[in-house]
Order: structure tokens, then C-alpha cells, then sequence
């Protein structure tokens, strides 16, 4: 099996070129659908881990939340400082700050309880279960009781992508994993390890984490570095019990 350290990668990934997704529909009418805060309270706090450069970041503080973004990369975190707000009358701010969710230890993440945390993709990239059972954990470590998550992780697509389907197999010998692969540049380095998950598989690792009320959508969509390629992606909406 690679004994790569996936949050090593990620430490040192040149941050402009760190993958995303611009368009989040999915997100977007969850976070429509969520009770709005009383009149006079303060503006809810979401918590954005795996934030990158914090495009995603900054349109969650424009649509009225409070935001902490966080990430294991410092050069990606350096770029998102320059989107920061301070408090204003409501408590709303944007800050950032380096953290790695994904270790044995919860991250130190200054502020109270979150109301919604949002991970986008991070699952998939951040290593082997136990970096994926950690991550999970400390997600629900960091909202409040009923608190919601928004999550996002790749499909297993063997079945719509023959890519993929040889990437499985080719990589498992390193990986030691189905569904489990290393992305490579278009020198053929590895860049980063990256898993697809089945929809049972990833509600059950949500589901384990302390998460009730686990919904998995599943799309059909372009794959994120591969955009003439078709790729699964699943999207998990739950509640800290």
C-alpha cells in the first residue's frame, strides 16, 4: 500500500491550482432552505473546512453568514486573508486560518459552537479511513446540537468512465483500496490520492460520526480536473445529533 501522506500533499499544494467547483447548486438551495435567524439575532456561524483561497468562503459571508474558513494549506490561507472582513453590528465576520481537521487531535478553531459546516470534497482527498473517520469527527465536534452539514465527496464511476475504472485497477496495488486512486499531473507525477465513495459507504461513515436525518444525492456531472469526463459526485446533508 502507498505510504504517502495525503495531508502532506495537500500542505504543499500550490494553492492557485488547488481543484474546486464553482458552481454549487446543491449548496445553495440547502443553505436557501434553512430556517433564517430571528429578528435581531445575531448571524448564524458556519464553519467552511477544506476553504482553499476562499472563493467558496467569501460568497457564504455575502449571502449573510458569519464565516470561519479553514485549511491545511498556509500559502491557500495566505490568498483567503486577503478576502477577510472584520465583526460588523451583527457579529458577521470572514476570517481564515490554517488547520488540520483531518488529524488524531481536534483542530483549535477559535470561536463558539458552529451552526452549519460545509466540506466540499475534502473527504475524498484527505487520506485513508482514518483521516476520513477524524475529519467526520471533528466536524460534528464543531456544531452545535442540530447543527447541519453540507458535504460533498466524489462517486465511484467505473461504470460511466473507463478511466476510472483503469485507474482502480491500476492503483490498487499502491492504494490497497477499491475505488481509490492517485491523481496525477500532466507529467504523470502523483499529485494526491483520491477516493470515490458509494453512497451506502459514505452515509454510513457520516452516520457513524454522531450525524442524524444522512441524505445522499447523487449526480452525474463533469469530473473536477477531467471536465470532458463524466465522474459521479455525492452530496450529504445531515444533523448533529
Amino acid at each position: 500500500m502507498d505510504q504517502r501522506d495525503a495531508r502532506d500533499d495537500w500542505r504543499g499544494f500550490e494553492a492557485g491550482r488547488i481543484p474546486s467547483k464553482r458552481a454549487t447548486p446543491h449548496l445553495d438551495r440547502w443553505l436557501d432552505a434553512l430556517p433564517p435567524p430571528a429578528a435581531g439575532a445575531p448571524a448564524p456561524c458556519l464553519l467552511d473546512v477544506g476553504c482553499g483561497t476562499g472563493g467558496l468562503a467569501r460568497r457564504l459571508y455575502d449571502r449573510g453568514f458569519s464565516v470561519v474558513g479553514v485549511d491545511i494549506n498556509p500559502a491557500a490561507i495566505e490568498a483567503a486573508s486577503a478576502l477577510a472582513a472584520p465583526a460588523d453590528g451583527r457579529g458577521r465576520l470572514l476570517r481564515f486560518a490554517v488547520a488540520d481537521v483531518a488529524a488524531d487531535a481536534p483542530p483549535r478553531i477559535d470561536g463558539a459552537a458552529f451552526d452549519v459546516v460545509v466540506c466540499q470534497l475534502v473527504l475524498s482527498i484527505i487520506g485513508g479511513l482514518r483521516e476520513r473517520v477524524n475529519l467526520l469527527r471533528h466536524l460534528r465536534g464543531a456544531l452545535r446540537p442540530g447543527g447541519g452539514l453540507y458535504l460533498s465527496a466524489s462517486g465511484v464511476s467505473d461504470t460511466i468512465n473507463p478511466g476510472y475504472a483503469r485507474l482502480y485497477a491500476e492503483d490498487l496495488p499502491r492504494t490497497g483500496e477499491h475505488a481509490t486512486y492517485l491523481s496525477r499531473d500532466e507529467r504523470g507525477e502523483v499529485l494526491y490520492m483520491t477516493h470515490h465513495f458509494t453512497a451506502e459507504e459514505l452515509a454510513a461513515l457520516v452516520a457513524a460520526a454522531g450525524f442524524g436525518g444522512v441524505r445522499v444525492s447523487t449526480e452525474r456531472e463533469s469530473s473536477s480536473r477531467r471536465p470532458e469526463e463524466a465522474a459521479y459526485f455525492h452530496y450529504v446533508t445531515a444533523a448533529a445529533r
